[in-house]
């Protein structure tokens, strides 16, 4: 009974907290209009993560967020979260683990089902993956042109739309933040100035509802991250990124010509059996 009350009173000061700061925020249209106008190409990709290791395998069901880029079925996401990696996690993966996303399927606006896909498209080092629907659709899919982007500058308010877990019945979700830096190295990049509440592969809008980016993993090189004793030490400035409209729209161009000439994508993410200096011991 002591344990219920003083979760009840943590709860309800929680709410009044909020409710409070709600009232002192106000309103911002802005979340509404974006919602209503690009909601409908924010998707959820739903698959199986096969990851092994070992000689033994196990199997992942999981979710992440997706942007409709193509009226046709294509959609874009994180090439981390489905089951890429860059170079520079490689050397951090155990040895002879591999992973595999399989049984892909879309989930558009209120279908808890999903369409199957399959994976067309990768590049790692920007941390882009595309899936291409499989059936063509019956109306043309409403979808985010990331070729009419504009740019940011620093101290914009910028908005991030995606969609929340299966638990909140995926329902569309905006945050706001502010661009604490541009930075040019290793490639231009806008950062926010605080931790950004938006998942990976999340479109990124202005306040007149035009597209900026999309939300990235940018890591330093292996060389860079060992330097600074592993993914701990090169913190400062790791993490979720917005990677320009321009370097997406480029990426998007050459995915497109990927999955038109039919080369495959879907062989396991695998780390390295060797390090360059066991191989040449092995020699």
């Amino acid at each position: 009974m002591r344990f219920a009350s003083v979760v009840s009173s943590i709860v309800l000061s929680s709410l009044c907290v909020l409710g409070t700061a709600s009232a002192m925020a106000g309103t911002d249209p802005i979340f509404t209009k974006l919602t209503e106008a690009k909601s409908p190409a924010i998707v959820t990709i739903k698959f199986v993560l096969k990851i092994s290791m070992g000689g033994s395998d196990e199997e992942r069901e999981t979710e992440i967020a997706g942007v409709m880029i193509d009226e046709g079925g294509m959609v874009m996401a994180s090439n981390l979260q489905l089951g890429g990696v860059s170079e520079a996690m490689r050397s951090f993966m155990s040895q002879g683990m591999s992973m595999t996303p399989k049984d892909i399927k879309v989930l558009v606006g209120e279908d808890t089902e999903g369409v199957e896909a399959k994976l067309v498209a990768r590049d790692s080092e920007l941390d882009l993956a595309w899936v291409q629907i499989a059936k063509k659709p019956e109306k043309p899919y409403a979808s985010i042109d990331f070729s009419a982007g504009s740019k940011a500058v620093q101290g914009q308010t910028l908005y991030s739309l995606e969609r929340l877990g299966k638990f909140f019945d995926r329902t569309p979700t905006v945050n706001s933040f502010e661009v604490g830096a541009v930075v040019s190295k290793p490639r231009k990049l806008f950062v926010p100035s605080e931790r950004l509440g938006a998942g990976l592969g999340t479109p990124i809008f202005s306040s007149d509802m035009t597209v900026i980016g999309v939300t990235v993993l940018q890591l330093p090189s292996k060389e860079e991250l060992e330097a600074e004793q592993g993914m701990m030490g090169a913190s400062r400035g790791v993490g979720e990124v917005i990677l320009p409209c321009e370097d997406v729209a480029s990426a998007i161009k050459k995915a497109k010509e990927a999955a038109a000439s039919g080369k495959p994508v879907d062989e396991p993410v695998a780390a390295p059996a060797a390090n360059a200096e066991e191989k040449k011991e092995e020699k």
